[in-house]
């Protein structure tokens, strides 16, 4: 299994919320607007298809090297 790191360039992302549908057990947006992580790292795959919705590209994952 793997797991992954989740990091968000705040200055790019705009709200748009893609992140949120396609994983909303990870990613919320705060009142102004911009997404934010319940995790910092985490096993779901469903974080990949929410950096890839992400129309501003303000989401990198990382995969992280089992210990």
């Amino acid at each position: 299994m793997s797991t992954y790191r989740i990091t968000i360039d705040r200055s790019l992302c705009s709200g748009f919320g893609a992140c949120v549908d396609s994983s909303p057990s990870v990613f919320q947006l705060e009142a102004g607007g911009i997404a934010t992580t319940t995790v910092r790292e985490t096993d779901d795959p469903s974080v990949l298809d929410a950096a890839a919705a992400c129309p501003m590209g303000a989401i990198t994952i990382e995969e992280v090297a089992a210990a």
